[in-house]
């Protein structure tokens, strides 16, 4: 069906950077991608006319830095403030002056703040928190107080494992490698899919092209280097391949075992996938009022304990999801607002009873604990389980490609094929995240145009 330099394996932000940044250079690629959209799980679907984000939640000022920076797209956004349910009030992200003055209303003591401030510059030394596993063992060494602590507990279990979990380094803030600044949060102007539609215009401006609805079923190999793939529809041959599927479905699914070295076959099996969420889209009454700046908000009650549960098979005892109300950001307060909630599936499947309960908890008892009145504002909601979101969307509801663990190492891009490359957040550079996946994708790029230049 065609001969290209580069073929790109799926439309999210990590191939849509990579062929980008190639396209920018001369290179033409074609990106090829399953659903009817492009930007993955960060993007936005119509569900009863209204629309919502799907999967992207938190967008990091770093995103629009990068479509500005590396590729001179202009794009406007705004920041906001993320709130945290401690007690009878919020404590709320970024941290600043606003967050010292939440943490005294809840009842922590200047003493416990100062030596709290006293001791974060210690993680900008790598010999403090490289003495810990963890990122709850450097959090334990830090503070007492629950307030602090729920904060960074939650910030840290956004990644979709326990902070206790979730390897030390993960801390490196003062580090300038690629991939460690996230940045405070963002909404673009025109909502999160800006980072996906914008990419998509640039592509095609300089010459690069994207088919949609057609699925890559084989990478197919020839004295060791990827030579074509091949579609639902035909086959298309190739110089370079990447792939934007996870690395386990890029090396596990797409290609043939025999190929791999069977040390890295291992290494590659043993990745473990993050826990599926179960998302919520609600429309709710304009009479809530949220704060204002606010654009998102936890409910989470320990934590660990509850991690815990969910990777044992059930869900937790105590209230742990997410609420994103973009419409909060937009000055519209005639217009009824419209969320998106999400929480975690446990590991494995549940009956649909248990999920049933579960949603009438979240949506009653937790919308409570979040603003008292807020379960009555709800004008309607739709409930996407793992399953429904799949065959819906197209694509699987994790939060990240792979789970972090103790023993967890990100794989580079190049495969040991050298011409074969893998992008998106299942592989490096280090740290989940919306601008990690873009720079994986940077960082690909980068080196085919090294070898073919």
């Amino acid at each position: 069906m065609g001969a290209y330099k580069v073929v790109i394996i799926g439309a999210g932000l990590g191939g849509l950077s990579a062929a980008a940044y190639l396209a920018k250079a001369g290179l033409r690629p074609l990106v090829i991608e399953q659903t009817s959209f492009p930007g993955g799980r960060c993007y936005a679907r119509k569900i009863d006319g209204v629309e919502y984000d799907i999967g992207a939640i938190y967008i990091g000022e770093r995103a629009p830095r990068i479509l500005q920076g590396v590729f001179g797209i202009d794009c406007a956004f705004k920041p906001y403030r993320i709130g945290i349910r401690t007690g009878s009030d919020f404590v709320s992200f970024p941290f600043d002056r606003q967050t010292l003055q939440e943490l005294r209303r809840c009842k922590t003591s200047w003493v416990d703040i100062l030596r709290f401030l006293i001791k974060v510059p210690m993680l900008f030394r790598s010999s403090y928190f490289d003495r810990y596993r963890s990122v709850g063992e450097v959090l334990d060494s830090l503070t007492e107080d629950k307030n602090i602590r729920r904060f960074w507990d939650v910030m840290f279990g956004v990644l979709g494992v326990s902070p206790y979990r979730l390897p030390s380094h993960y801390l490196g803030m003062g580090r300038s490698a690629i991939g460690t600044v996230v940045g405070n949060p963002v909404q673009l102007s025109g909502g999160n899919k800006q980072v996906a539609d914008l990419l998509v215009d640039f592509i095609r401006q300089h010459g690069g092209q994207l088919v949609f609805g057609e699925k890559v079923e084989q990478i197919m190999l020839k004295d060791a280097r990827a030579c074509s793939v091949e579609t639902n529809r035909g086959k298309y041959t190739a110089d370079f391949v990447v792939s934007n599927a996870d690395i386990k479905t890029t090396i596990l699914t797409m290609t043939g075992r025999d190929i791999w070295d069977e040390t890295y076959l291992q290494e590659v099996e043993a990745l473990k996938k993050t826990l599926q969420v179960v998302n919520i889209f609600l429309t709710i009454s304009p009479l809530q009022k949220f704060c204002p700046d606010f654009g998102v908000f936890f409910v989470a009650e320990e934590m660990a304990k509850g991690f815990q549960s969910l990777e044992e098979g059930r869900f937790p005892d105590g209230l742990m999801f997410i609420l994103q109300v973009p419409s909060n950001l937009e000055n519209s307060p005639s217009q009824c607002h419209r969320a998106t909630l999400q929480f975690y599936h446990p590991r494995g499947s549940v009956t649909p009873e248990v999920l049933e309960q579960q949603v009438h908890r979240v949506m009653t008892e937790g919308l409570e604990r979040l603003f008292p009145g807020l379960s009555d504002r709800v004008v309607n909601y739709t409930v996407f389980d793992p399953t429904r979101y799949e065959q819906e969307f197209g694509l699987k509801p994790f939060v990240y490609g792979l789970s972090p663990d103790l023993n967890y190492r990100r794989f580079p891009v190049q495969t040991p094929v050298s011409n074969l490359f893998c992008v998106g957040d299942s592989v490096q550079p280090e740290r989940p995240s919306v601008p990690q996946a873009m720079e994986s994708g940077i960082l690909c790029a980068q080196e085919i145009i090294r070898q073919v230049f």
